[in-house]
């Protein structure tokens, strides 16, 4: 855990009709105890999260000047509390334009880690509950709801210092006022969101054609493999980085060399991304076959497809051979109790 910066400010809206106010942190605080631990069960429950947009900062400074503000920053030449408060006050004033309410904190959290260096932006808010007192009495408690927060974005500084990468920006705008989500965006800058779901379907073409080129078993492996590798990237929030997936699938299938899979992939690609974001949900269904309605629900694996499961689309019907003993038990029971 390597957080060297955070700072946190208010932002309140009581009402449509009245002013969005903002109170700012002068300093920020010691980065140890229960702020660590704080700021990690942020990071936590952002990784987690789904339904996050990926691209990078808008080219209009003018409008949209948070990356001017953190290259003088990155340069020296502002603070990181005052960055902090240009931020928060320009999200004010977008806030402004809407009728949106709010009573929130904006959390600034930069981190320096081996894989480079982060500033990420929280909006959270307070929950209320209920508890039990030592005389057993029921009173009123307030919490920062670390978890349960829609807003917020995340920078990969080394990124986009570098100019190589289109998605250094995350941003997570999930339910919740739709105005207040925009108004966001617009304070963080955030532009030309990446289509991760293309690209994860270009990818997973790829690998169904290198592995056309391997045996039956090293192929299921391979698959497999390639499922596990970003599935693992995506959970700890990291791409998907050829070179390193490439070097895996030579050690866990005991074939070819290390770059055999970046070279096949370079044979399908003019210019393929050194890494790349992953869609989960593409990922997961890639070796597994699944749906449901409101009567039924089936998933299997893809690899028994043609084999022990059979699909005629013009009469629209699924063959199941080799039934799973325990569905086979289950099924031999309900028709004896028919049947009775």
């Amino acid at each position: 855990m390597a957080f060297t910066s955070i700072i946190a400010h208010h932002i309140h809206r009581a009402s449509p009709e009245s002013q969005v106010t903002s109170n700012l942190r002068a300093d920020g605080f010691t980065t140890q105890g229960t702020l660590l631990e704080c700021a990690q069960e942020l990071k936590t429950h952002f990784i987690r999260k789904g339904g996050k947009q990926y691209g990078r900062f808008s080219d209009d400074t003018a409008n949209f000047p948070l990356s001017a503000w953190l290259k003088e920053y990155r340069e020296g030449r502002l603070g990181f509390v005052s960055l902090s408060h240009k931020v928060t006050s320009n999200l004010a004033l977008e806030i402004e334009k809407t009728t949106s309410t709010l009573d929130g904190y904006l959390f600034f959290i930069e981190e320096a880690l081996e894989a480079g260096q982060y500033l990420s932006i929280f909006l959270a808010e307070h929950q209320h509950a209920v508890y039990l007192d030592a005389e057993l009495d029921l009173d009123n408690s307030r919490y920062l709801d670390t978890a349960g927060f829609n807003l917020a974005a995340k920078v990969h500084i080394n990124d986009w210092e570098s100019g190589d990468s289109a998605t250094y920006l995350t941003l997570l705008k999930t339910r919740g006022d739709k105005d207040l989500g925009d108004a966001f965006a617009q304070a963080v800058g955030f532009s030309d969101k990446y289509d991760i779901k293309a690209d994860t379907s270009r990818f997973l073409d790829i690998v169904d054609n290198y592995s056309k080129n391997l045996d039956e078993q090293t192929a299921r492996v391979t698959r497999t493999k390639v499922v596990d590798y970003c599935l693992e990237q995506s959970k700890a929030g990291k791409p998907v980085v050829l070179n390193e997936l490439s070097e895996t699938l030579a050690t866990e299938t005991k074939q070819g060399a290390p770059n055999d899979f970046v070279r096949f992939v370079e044979t399908r690609q003019a210019e393929p991304p050194r890494e790349f974001i992953p869609d989960s949900s593409q990922i997961r269904n890639y070796v597994r076959i699944s749906g449901r309605n409101d009567a039924l629900s089936m998933s299997f694996a893809s690899e028994c497809l043609g084999k022990d499961i059979e699909y005629d689309a013009e009469k629209d019907v699924l063959t199941i051979n080799n039934i799973p003993a325990s569905l086979k038990s289950k099924l031999l029971k309900h028709l004896k109790r028919d049947s009775e």
